[in-house]
């Protein structure tokens, strides 16, 4: 403790007013130029600083929605989830690490598949979310990823 905060009244030290604490999530830093930026003019600028040029992360899903034409995409294989049919361990059980993986993520699973257009041409395509165990790919990656391309295939589009 030093010798000012001896002299304080404790009253005067502590408050407990909230003093207007700002909602979650309204405010972003940037990684690069640690301008505080508003979420809103960020998600218009599509995740680019508009100070420095910073390219930030976007999530799969937001990456595949700005890619279609708008409201014209529809997810592929949404249903399918992760198990744990051998009932896998290292440090810690692989169905734990699969619920953290959903709440980091707020994904089922770590590949998003959709179908839609852009620019009026109907594609299929499919996007890796990070957050979601960095991507990994596990037998439902591997089974949502061959739906893709055999949906793709048999409606005849890229």
């Amino acid at each position: 403790m030093s010798w000012l905060e001896k002299l304080m009244p404790s009253r005067i030290r502590t408050s407990s007013v909230n003093k207007g604490a700002v909602p979650e999530g309204i405010w972003v830093k940037c990684d690069s130029c640690a301008s505080v930026l508003y979420r809103a003019e960020l998600d218009r600028n599509q995740s680019v600083c508009p100070n420095c040029g910073e390219h930030m992360r976007i999530g799969a899903r937001a990456r595949l929605e700005a890619f279609f034409d708008d409201d014209r995409q529809m997810e592929l294989d949404a249903n399918l989830e992760a198990t744990d049919p051998l009932k896998f361990r290292d440090s810690k059980k692989y169905r734990d690490r699969i619920s953290q993986a959903v709440k980091a993520s707020g994904e089922k699973e770590a590949l998003i598949s959709m179908t839609g257009t852009v620019k009026g041409v109907k594609l299929v395509a499919v996007a890796f979310e990070f957050s979601y165990m960095g991507g990994s790919m596990g037998s439902v990656v591997g089974e949502k990823f061959v739906r893709a391309a055999e949906y793709a295939l048999n409606s005849s589009v890229p």
